[in-house]
Order: C-alpha cells, then structure tokens, then sequence
C-alpha cells in the first residue's frame, strides 16, 4: 500500500514530496537532495512503525506520523489505521478518539466545562475561602490588618492624616459602641480608630483582624450617634465575618481559576470576569453585615432608620443616582434594597429590657 506525504526533516522547515510505502511492519519512501556540486542524490529510508507514533485522527485534517529521528510525515490519506499492524485495543484511547472526532460530543464537553467553572466560582470559592479563613490564624489575619493600616497611615501614601475629632468626642463615640456591644454580646474583638482623611472622604471600613477605621468626614456627616453607631455595627458585622480576610481569598482564589482558564494573567478575558466576580462577593459580604447591623440596632433599641439615613447621606456626597454604577458592576448592593429592611423596622416597637413597648 502506498500514499503521498510531505516529509519534514526536522533541520530544514521545507518540506519534501515522498511516496511512502507500508511493506510488512515498515515505513519506506526515498528522499532526494543536492550534493554541493549540484548532483542528485537520492537516500532510501525506513522506519520500523512501531516505532514511529501516528496521531490520532482529528476531523479532517492533515494525518501526522512522527519517525523516531525527529523527522516527521504529513498526509492527506485518512485511512491509516486500516493498513498498519493491528495493535490490542484500548478502551480509553477508543473512546478519547471517538469523542474528539463528533462536533456534539465536543460541544457538550465544552459546555459542560464552562457550567462547571460558573458553578466553582459562584459556589465553591466563598465556600473554599470561608474555611480557608477558618483555618487562619487570629494572630496572622490581625498582622495582616495592622500591615494594611500601617501602609495607609504613611504619609507618602496620603490616604490617612491624624483625626481632628476631639478626645472627648472619641470617647463618646467609644463608649456608644461599647454599650451596643455589651446589650448585644455579639460582638467581636475590635480596635476603632479615627483618622481624617480628605482623600477618601465620609467612609468606614474594617480590616483584617479586628481594627475598624472611621474617617473626620463621616462623624461631620452623621446627624447624631445612632447614625455613627449604626455605620459601626455594619463594620463590626464585617469583623464577626471576617469579610476583610475572606473578600482578599476570594479574589485570589477566583483570579487563579479565571487565570488557569484562559491562560493569560494579563489578559482582559482574564481581568473582568475576576473583577466582576469580587464584586459580587463584595456584595454578598455587605448583604451579610447589614443583616448584623439591624439586629443589633433591633437589639440595643436604636432606630433602625439611623443606618437608612446615614446610607442615603453618604450616596447623595457620592454623587446620588445620577452617577451611581448598575449593581452588577458596583461593590455595594443597591442602595434602595439595603435601607428597605432598615425602613420596615422604624415603626415597630422596641421592648428589649422592658415589659412593654416604649
């Protein structure tokens, strides 16, 4: 049996039109080439063809035969397998070469592969990077925040600058919260810090390990203490979580993925989706402390609607609606959606500690 193929020396990218002839258990086929002086010369060669490897079949395309020299055989003839030495079947390799000669088959792999991944990233990673930070220890996750708080309060960085608010008023402040911790036993192990920062504006975060930073703006925003003390129950709900530590997982843990999918750390198919996804979490996590912060506000008898007010001030200094980001691309949940529950709760009765409403 013979058929036409392109040989490839493996030194020289041209290629070379040869007759291969499969006689007994070999490759045979003769090359030509030019001597220095311009003569022919023509070099018989063959190959054991067990010890050449024949590529599976893919579609249409070009049959590929690697010699053990390195060289290599490209054919338009299909039907190899028909005319070499029969070999002892192997079920997996029958099936691989099946699969990957029917379109559907390709198709419903590929589906089943991209369903996979949406489900392991919206799923499996908060699970993954809530037990990770299970697994972490207090002492690592409070170094890490006091790193981060350190990085933010050096002066070449210009986020943070020493608090105006008087002691006193610190100490108020203090003191509110202290209580609300104390009607609650609820709350977790927390440090609050006052810093004034132009920079970032009215804002109050949490970071790993306990340490919650609320900025001059936000007490200047505040009408009163139950909204400052409301705002500080959403971040103490960010520390009972441990949102900081679970929020920096989670992205790693879902850039890996997105990376290990397309294979570009750098590309923008790898950058959004990962961006999009810790948005997400973002929000999950804030949904989270928000629940916190209305029980404790229920709990201690402050008025829920502080925390509504204090939310709907801080998105009118933003900017308000009119250049709020749709929620899909937004850290934050909708702010309308996060005062409702706080709103619905303004008119009910508080009887923590009495006999009846007051």
């Amino acid at each position: 049996m013979q058929f036409e193929a392109n040989y490839y020396d493996g030194i020289s990218p041209r290629a070379k039109r040869v007759l291969v002839t499969i006689q007994d258990v070999h490759f045979l086929f003769t090359v030509s080439s030019t001597h220095a002086d311009e003569t022919l010369a023509s070099h018989e060669l063959h190959y054991p063809i067990n010890d050449c490897i024949v590529q599976a079949k893919l579609s249409s395309g070009k049959r590929l035969i690697d010699l053990p020299d390195d060289s290599r055989l490209e054919t338009d003839f299909q039907d190899l397998e028909r005319y070499l030495p029969a070999k002892s079947a192997n079920l997996f390799w029958y099936v691989v070469h099946y699969a990957e000669n029917h379109k559907l088959i390709i198709a419903v792999t590929l589906l089943s592969i991209v369903c996979a991944c949406v489900l392991l990233l919206k799923y499996g990673v908060p699970v993954m990077a809530k037990y990770a930070v299970i697994a972490t220890p207090a002492s690592v996750e409070k170094y890490l925040g006091k790193q981060t708080l350190e990085t933010l309060d050096h002066e070449k960085i210009g986020y943070f600058a020493i608090t105006s608010v008087p002691v006193a008023r610190q100490n108020a402040i203090q003191t509110a919260l202290t209580t609300l911790c104390e009607k609650t036993g609820d709350c977790p192990a927390y440090q609050l810090n006052f810093r004034k920062s132009p920079l970032i504006g009215a804002n109050a975060f949490a970071l790993p390990g306990g340490d919650i930073v609320i900025t001059d703006e936000l007490i200047a925003l505040a009408k009163n203490d139950d909204e400052i003390i409301a705002v500080l129950a959403h971040e103490l709900g960010h520390v009972k979580g441990r949102h900081a530590l679970r929020q920096t997982l989670q992205g790693t843990i879902s850039g890996l993925i997105i990376v290990s999918i397309t294979g570009d750390a750098n590309s923008l198919a790898a950058s959004l989706p990962t961006l999009a996804l810790n948005m997400r979490y973002s929000r999950d996590l804030e949904t989270e402390a928000d629940d916190y912060a209305l029980q404790a506000l229920k709990t201690t008898c402050i008025p829920t609607e502080s925390f509504a007010n204090i939310l709907l001030k801080l998105e009118k200094v933003s900017g308000g609606k009119s250049v709020s980001m749709p929620e899909i691309v937004s850290s934050h949940p909708d702010t309308e959606a996060r005062v409702m529950p706080f709103l619905k709760d303004r008119s009910k009765p508080c009887t923590v500690g009495r006999n009846k409403p007051v």
